[in-house]
């Protein structure tokens, strides 16, 4: 019977540390957060590469518009799950 019982307890410590990560962890963020963010960083990358006058800026331009181009029609509601 005590196997039994240091078994249980055992899971239940367990449970109680999965409890507190589960609970001290960030959310994810939403589809539409990732794309702002997304949009954002390579909007900077693209401006810094132009400033500094090194290749890649247009490859950066090109992906914030796509992201861009997605978030719009997430936002008019033109794309189905």
């Amino acid at each position: 019977m005590s196997e039994v019982a240091d078994f249980w307890s055992w899971v239940a410590q367990e449970k109680a540390k999965l409890d507190e990560v589960l609970r001290d962890r960030e959310e994810p963020p939403t589809l539409i957060d990732w794309l702002e963010r997304e949009i954002t960083e390579a909007r900077e990358a693209a401006f810094s590469l132009k400033i500094r006058g090194e290749n890649g800026a247009e490859y950066w331009t090109g992906y914030a518009d796509a992201l861009e181009d997605v978030l719009k029609a997430i936002q008019r509601r033109e794309v189905r799950a």
